[in-house]
């Protein structure tokens, strides 16, 4: 579980409870069935209509993402494990690592480096793995547009529902019984849009788009890696360039 999102998660939802119960006036106000429908239902079908059934299938494991740690090696220790694999290589050769490269977690990481057991040229590998890259970085971004799609798809129903709301104020204003639903629905679908738009949506959006981050610095460092281990490159050089790389994206 990743402590942060769930803090954050649960911080911003619980100081809204918070700040209702001191208000005196209960839950019970700020419970409206048809704002919900408006504001939640609205969301969805604007979603589903927007994007590919594959990338709504994949609602549920980003979220899954988000609100878990994903377990990686930070970057020095990605940099330090580099440099050994380049020290093997450069001591006993390439086949020496293959057993180990197979026990690795990390499926690029694996990939990259069976791609140099199998002998592939540095000016062949760098492409294969910047493709895969590319595709990766697609899908993640895809996944990101679709949370920020939904916060800023929130915001704009619960102004719809605030217009509805209005309407119907306006519309039976010679009947002062009806003019408070009326202004309830106006009002709580407003809020019912940002509390999803900031407290769900922008905050799965933003934790995604961190740790997409730091995906893709990760594979930089082992596409430079192993590019530098094809072409026999000398320890010390290997061990600065990347040095270098991880300075850069640290500051």
């Amino acid at each position: 579980m990743d402590k942060s999102t769930v803090g954050g998660l649960a911080g911003g939802w619980g100081l809204i409870a918070l700040a209702i119960l001191l208000g005196g006036v209960g839950f019970g106000p700020y419970i409206d069935i048809p704002s919900l429908i408006i504001v939640l239902g609205g969301t969805i079908s604007v979603t589903a209509g927007q994007f590919e059934a594959d990338d709504l299938k994949r609602i549920i494991p980003s979220m899954k993402i988000a609100f878990n740690e994903v377990a990686v090696e930070t970057l020095p220790e990605l940099v330090e494990k580099m440099i050994f694999y380049a020290t093997e290589v450069k001591k006993h050769g390439v086949m020496h690592i293959e057993q180990k490269v197979l026990e690795e977690k990390n499926d690029f990481f694996k990939e990259a480096f069976q791609l140099l057991v199998d002998g592939t040229r540095s000016e062949t590998l760098g492409p294969l793995l910047e493709t895969k890259l590319e595709y990766i970085e697609k899908r993640h971004n895809t996944m990101i547009g679709v949370f920020g799609n939904m916060g800023g798809t929130a915001g704009s129903m619960g102004m719809i529902g605030t217009l509805i709301g209005l309407v119907a104020m306006l519309a039976n204003l010679s009947d002062p019984a009806s003019v408070g639903p009326a202004m309830a629905v106006a009002l709580i679908t407003t809020l019912y849009g940002a509390l999803i738009g900031t407290l769900f949506a922008g905050l799965v959006e933003s934790k995604l788009s961190q740790k997409h981050k730091k995906e893709v610095d990760a594979y930089e460092i082992i596409i430079k890696g192993t590019m530098m281990i094809a072409e026999e490159e000398s320890i010390g050089n290997i061990k600065m360039q990347l040095n270098s790389i991880l300075v850069d994206i640290e500051e």
